[in-house]
């Protein structure tokens, strides 16, 4: 299963296993989609995402920048995807504890 919470700062995509991950063309498309770009500092060199793997669980990290979507386009277009659960935990917002 792959869950998105999206906060004020970023796009977390946490995958129970490795199984779960997405094809590379899809999360490229997915990248290009959400207009991700290369973040010296945040990014590897010349990623457009950053990785963690801890705990049994990979999570995928897509910061939010002046030239990416905006926090409600990045939900509207993870909720089209059907294999992307997909939490909104921004303060206040529908789905934040």
């Amino acid at each position: 299963m792959i869950r998105a919470y999206i906060n004020e700062n970023a796009v977390v995509l946490q995958l129970d296993s490795l199984s779960d991950n997405l094809p590379t063309a899809e999360m490229s498309a997915l990248l290009d989609e959400l207009k991700s770009r290369y973040i010296p500092s945040f990014y590897q060199n010349g990623k457009r995402c950053a990785v963690d793997f801890g705990g049994g669980k990979l999570r995928i990290v897509i910061y939010f920048t002046s030239e990416t979507v905006t926090m409600d386009q990045a939900i509207a277009i993870l909720k089209r995807r059907p294999n992307i659960e997909v939490h909104d935990v921004r303060e206040g917002g529908p789905t934040a504890p």
